[in-house]
């Protein structure tokens, strides 16, 4: 029976005596989440929180580790062995530089450059241990992660999905689930449209600004934004009838059928 089990082992630089300063500890276990959370959605295909991380072990030694391990909120939908395979093919094949198809991971990938960001920094390097297998994460595998990630193009536009998850720490951001294009798209933004993505969390929205590629992908992966409008929920849109009310004339005295056929040049 699979335990589902992955640890997570950091070493600290020869500076801090190859121990972790408890804010990159905590930094590195937050953003292994967002790579666990951006595996679960290119998984499932769609916006997914079906999984959750309890930590069974952890260890203060150096190097420090921590063992998670992945458990379902309901057992009729279990997807966590399709997850962590996701997690440790992609970590795998930016290992090796191999290809990495599909535009849909590209939060995954980017999210496992967050990760190996503070490494040859502030933490020496860190390794990870799946079931069968284990990638380092070093200096070279930072450095392959970059150039995988680095080409990007720009475009100034707009883009109309739900807007979750505010994050204020180190800058103002929020993800964008769009009705169309891209699962997500991270989104930064100053600090004067704060009470407007605060009354907006969990509506639909429409965000203006400079939009990111990677570079042939179909679709933006970030974007700094820097206007924002609130659009009304689906029950919150005028009806038909709404409309009638406002000028009962409005078909001419004709039956709606009518008028809707006139309007298409049926008659």
């Amino acid at each position: 029976m699979k335990d589902y089990k992955i640890t997570i082992a950091l070493c600290g630089i020869d500076k801090e005596g190859g121990y972790i300063r408890l804010g990159d500890f905590i930094g590195e276990l937050q953003r292994f989440a967002e790579i666990a959370r951006n595996a679960e959605e290119v998984v499932s295909g769609k916006m997914s929180n079906s999984i959750y991380y309890r930590i069974i072990d952890l260890k203060h030694s150096s190097p420090a580790s921590v063992t998670i391990q992945a458990c379902v909120k309901d057992p009729k939908y279990d997807i966590r062995e399709a997850t962590i395979k996701e997690i440790t093919e992609t970590m795998k094949k930016l290992q090796t530089g191999e290809e990495i198809k599909g535009h849909e991971k590209f939060n995954l990938v980017e999210s496992i450059r967050n990760f190996a960001e503070p490494v040859g920094k502030r933490i020496s390097h860190v390794q990870v241990v799946f079931e069968k297998d284990k990638v380092n994460v070093d200096q070279e595998f930072r450095a392959r992660v970059n150039l995988y990630t680095a080409p990007e193009e720009t475009a100034h536009s707009s883009f109309r999905g739900m807007l979750d998850i505010i994050n204020i720490h180190n800058q103002n951001a929020f993800w964008l689930y769009p009705e169309i294009g891209p699962n997500k798209i991270q989104c930064t933004f100053p600090d004067k449209l704060f009470e407007l993505a605060k009354a907006s969390l969990g509506r639909k929205v429409e965000v203006t600004g400079l939009f990111k590629y990677k570079m042939n992908a179909p679709y933006p992966h970030a974007a700094e934004v820097d206007s924002m409008v609130t659009l009304p929920s689906d029950d919150e849109l005028p009806t038909f009838k709404d409309l009638f009310k406002i000028d009962p004339d409005i078909t001419g005295g004709l039956s709606s059928e009518d008028y809707i056929r006139k309007l298409r040049g049926e008659n």
